[in-house]
């Protein structure tokens, strides 16, 4: 009995931490990838103990990275979601969080060439098949780490990176709306009917009223003990996942597609205190959002449901429409979440979404071998 070696980088994206790899330095069979995935996180456990993994689902995530021979894309980047209680990785999805530490990683890596003041990335996400486009700060050949860039739910400042997610929509599902509505009613075992939206923009997301589920909509991670709402939403998940095709029953879901859909509870801008204890006030935003992720209450806010939000909020007839309290032609959505309040700027031409851009800071913060069990 021994045990293995791979090079690697953990990095910080936006609210994420994720272990990097280049792919060239995993082995060629993707086969036995989940299993070194699974060990590399500690998974399955809940405390991940014997491994990187940090207990939650914003800590539990690999990024795999190879130069792309794709036309005006530099670098390929696949994301895996590790499940913690079960020994799931899912590829099914994208983490917008960790993307933004792509660009980082490539210059830093020497992937890409770095260029002064600002290097574009263009990055090619092989889980959805979506560009994203990441302008990043760099000095002296490297990206820059130090900034004045605040992201809520990330303490102190950094450098800033500028994300666009080119041509959103359909990322999952081929389709902006999976189920060709913007309102479906979904019949919950045991619950009954319940209302809902469900869009496809960066990654598959459920929609649900806060009032719909008998909560607020302002509540933190104390909702997660409340076993009878995340029953609930849970429910809600599953059905969706067969909705949009994931699962052929949606019992399945629970174990064969824990990362998508995303969920977000939606409410109308209210004040409220966030994660840490700052006081978020409804006029600084254009809806109230929790998210869901994993089946725990996010303590942040996911970059790529971000721009789902920020795009359900302006095509009119979805439940996210009518919570936010948005004009017409209003380009940036302020999203009020767990840690604070995120701005997504959604470019739209009628109901298209063009793209979809966020700001965030990423920075290594380590790197060298992962040694895990044979």
């Amino acid at each position: 009995m021994y045990m293995k070696k791979y090079p690697c980088v953990y990095m910080r994206g936006g609210t994420s931490k994720a272990v990097f790899f280049h792919e060239k330095d995993l082995p060629a069979d993707k086969e036995v990838w989940d299993d070194i995935f699974l060990k590399v996180m500690g998974t399955p456990d809940v405390k991940q103990i014997d491994g990187m993994g940090g207990t939650v689902s914003s800590t539990s995530k690999i990024a795999i990275i190879s130069p792309s021979d794709v036309k005006g894309v530099d670098v390929n980047y696949t994301f895996r979601q590790v499940d913690i209680v079960i020994p799931n990785v899912d590829g099914s999805a994208n983490c917008g969080n960790i993307s933004s530490a792509v660009g980082p990683f490539a210059i830093d890596e020497g992937l890409v060439k770095a260029v002064e003041p600002v290097t574009v990335v263009r990055v090619l996400n092989t889980n959805t098949n979506k560009i994203i486009e990441e302008h990043v700060r760099v000095k002296d050949g490297k990206a820059m780490v130090h900034g004045d860039e605040v992201i809520k739910g990330v303490p102190g400042t950094g450098s800033r990176i500028d994300m666009y997610f080119e041509n959103p929509a359909g990322a999952a599902t081929s389709k902006l709306f999976p189920t060709g509505n913007k309102k479906d009613t979904f019949e919950v075992p045991d619950f009954g009917p319940i209302e809902v939206s469900v869009i496809d923009c960066s990654n598959p997301i459920v929609f649900i009223r806060a009032d719909d589920l008998g909560i607020r909509g302002t509540e933190l991670t104390e909702l997660n003990s409340n076993k009878d709402v995340m029953e609930h939403i849970e429910r809600i998940r599953c059905i969706g996942a067969q909705k949009c095709g994931f699962v052929k029953e949606w019992e399945q879901a629970r174990t064969e597609s824990t990362s998508i859909p995303k969920v977000s509870i939606v409410s109308k801008p209210q004040d409220y205190t966030d994660m840490d204890n700052n006081q978020v006030k409804a006029e600084h935003m254009d809806i109230c959002c929790r998210a869901v992720s994993v089946g725990k209450i996010h303590k942040a806010y996911p970059m790529t449901v971000a721009v789902g939000t920020g795009a359900a909020a302006r095509i009119p007839g979805t439940i996210v429409s009518e919570a936010a309290n948005l004009d017409s032609d209003q380009d940036i959505i302020r999203i009020g979440h767990s840690s604070g309040i995120t701005q997504v700027d959604i470019k739209m031409n009628g109901e298209t979404v063009i793209k979809g851009g966020v700001t965030r800071t990423a920075r290594r913060i380590m790197d060298g071998y992962v040694y895990i069990r044979d």
